[in-house]
C-alpha cells in the first residue's frame, strides 16, 4: 500500500508542477492514465481471447440459473483446459447466490477448493463511486464542477450515482488534483503534522481532506488493476471497505470481505496462474488490463449492438436465434477489425497519451481550482461547522456523523 500511496504522490507531484506552466503540456502526461502508462513496461502476457457464450433468457439471480452457470464454465473450462480450476466473475446479488452454493456444497465440484469465485472489479469500483457520491451529495461539488465547465448539471449529478463509470472517474480524478492543489496552497510547516492538526480543528478540512484520500485509494485501486497488481489490489480493497460500513452500503459491506477472503486463501493448485491473469489484458497497450467483468461487459456490449433485444422478447424463435448467433457475429466483427489495427498496436502508448486529451485535462484542472477558489479554499476554512463549498451552509448531520465515523 505505501508503495501505491509513493505511486500516485509522484503523479500529483508531477502534475502540479505541469499547471503551473503555462506553455503547453504536449507529451509531459498530466493526467492520471497517461503519467502512469508513460512509466509502465509494455505488457508480457499475449492478449487474451475474449467471447461470450451463447445467451440464456432465463432470470440469472436463481441459485438454479447460477449453479448451472458454474457447471457449464467447469466443463468448458475443462475440455480447454484439462485439470484447470475454473474461476468464475459475478456482480454483487450473483456472488452472494454463488456463495451460498459453494457453503452449502462445499465438496461437490463447485466447492471453493475446486471452483474460484470472484466479484467483479468493474461493479466494486462503481459502488465505490457510489459510495463517495453519497458522501459528497450536498457539498457543492457538482456546482463546482458545473461552473467550471467540465460537466453540464445533469452529468455532473450523475457523478454522485456513478451512471458513467469514465466520467465519473475522470471527474474525480480532475477534483483530485484540483483539491491537492489547494491543499499544496495552503501547506503550512511540515505537511503530515500540518495536515493532522487543521483536521482535529476544522470540519471543513477533515471532509475535504477525507475525500482526497479516498481518490487516492480509488487511484490505486485502479492502478492495481490497470498493472495486473494483486496483492495491491488486496490492499486497496482492504483500506476501503469501511467506506460501505459508513455509509450503509449493506450488500457490498457484507460480501466485499468475503471476496477479500476468498482472495486470501486461493487453492494452491491456482494460487500463482490466478494471481498472473487475474485481470484481462485485450491489447498489447501499456496500462490498460481491465477486470474480468468489464471485458464480459464489453462483449455484451458488442453482442447487443444498437437495438440489442428490442422487439424480440416477444418472439422466442428469433430471441433465440440472436442469443446463439450474436456472440459469434460479435467475434466475427472483431478479428475482422483487428486485421485493419495492425499499425495501431505496434506504438504500445495508452489512449490518453495524446497533446490534445493532455491540454483538455490541465485546463479542467485549472478551471476547477479557480472555481473552488473563488468559494473559498476549503483547506483555509476555520469555521467550527462544516460547510458546503456553494453555499456556505452548514452540511447535515448525516455527513457530519459519517466524518466521525471515519475519523475513529
Amino acid at each position: 500500500m505505501e508503495e501505491g500511496k509513493e505511486s500516485e504522490g509522484k503523479w500529483i507531484r508531477h502534475s502540479l508542477q505541469l499547471l503551473q506552466d503555462e506553455q503547453p503540456v504536449c507529451e509531459q502526461n498530466i493526467s492520471w492514465s497517461a503519467f502512469h502508462a508513460s512509466l509502465a513496461n509494455i505488457p508480457v502476457n499475449p492478449p487474451v481471447l475474449s467471447s461470450l457464450l451463447p445467451l440464456f433468457n432465463e432470470k440469472a439471480s436463481t441459485f438454479s440459473m447460477v449453479k448451472h452457470g458454474m457447471e457449464i464454465v467447469r466443463q468448458l473450462t475443462e475440455h480447454l483446459n484439462p485439470g484447470q480450476i475454473p474461476v468464475t466473475t459475478f456482480d454483487q446479488p450473483l456472488f452472494a447466490l454463488a456463495k451460498m452454493i459453494q457453503w452449502c456444497w462445499p465438496e461437490s465440484s463447485h466447492g471453493e477448493n475446486k471452483h474460484v469465485v470472484m466479484f467483479g472489479g468493474l461493479h466494486i469500483e462503481m459502488a465505490l463511486w457510489n459510495t463517495i457520491g453519497a458522501f459528497l451529495d450536498g457539498s457543492g461539488w457538482t456546482t463546482a464542477l458545473c461552473d467550471a465547465g467540465i460537466a453540464r448539471a445533469g452529468t455532473a449529478d450523475s457523478f454522485l450515482k456513478s451512471c458513467h463509470l469514465m466520467r465519473t472517474r475522470h471527474g474525480h480524478q480532475v477534483t483530485l488534483l484540483a483539491l491537492s492543489n489547494h491543499q499544496f496552497d495552503a501547506w503550512q510547516a511540515t505537511f503530515e503534522a500540518w495536515r493532522k492538526r487543521l483536521a482535529s480543528t476544522s470540519p471543513t478540512f477533515k471532509y475535504w481532506d477525507i475525500i482526497d484520500q479516498f481518490e487516492i485509494l480509488m487511484c490505486i485501486f485502479i492502478h492495481a488493476q490497470r498493472t495486473g497488481n494483486f496483492n495491491l489490489y488486496l490492499d486497496a480493497l482492504e483500506a476501503l471497505v469501511p467506506w460501505f460500513f459508513a455509509l450503509d452500503h449493506i450488500n457490498y459491506a457484507r460480501w466485499i470481505p468475503v471476496h477479500i477472503r476468498d482472495m486470501k486463501f486461493l487453492p494452491d493448485s491456482i494460487k500463482d496462474e490466478f494471481q498472473r491473469f487475474w485481470v484481462v489484458q485485450k491489447t498489447s497497450n501499456v496500462f490498460s488490463s481491465i477486470p474480468i467483468d468489464q471485458a464480459h461487459e464489453q462483449n455484451n456490449r458488442l453482442v447487443k449492438g444498437a437495438g440489442g433485444a428490442v422487439g424480440l422478447t416477444e418472439n422466442p424463435n428469433a430471441l433465440k436465434r440472436w442469443t446463439i448467433a450474436g456472440p459469434e457475429q460479435a467475434r466475427i466483427l472483431t478479428e475482422f477489425e483487428d486485421q485493419f489495427m495492425e499499425s495501431k498496436k505496434d506504438s504500445h502508448k495508452h489512449h490518453e497519451q495524446t497533446p490534445s486529451l493532455q491540454q483538455a485535462f490541465k485546463k479542467q484542472v485549472n478551471q476547477l481550482s479557480e472555481i473552488i477558489k473563488s468559494m473559498g479554499n476549503p483547506f483555509l476554512e476555520d469555521c467550527p461547522e462544516l460547510l458546503a463549498l456553494d453555499t456556505r451552509n452548514c452540511m447535515n448531520d448525516v455527513v457530519v456523523a459519517t466524518v466521525q465515523i471515519l475519523n475513529d
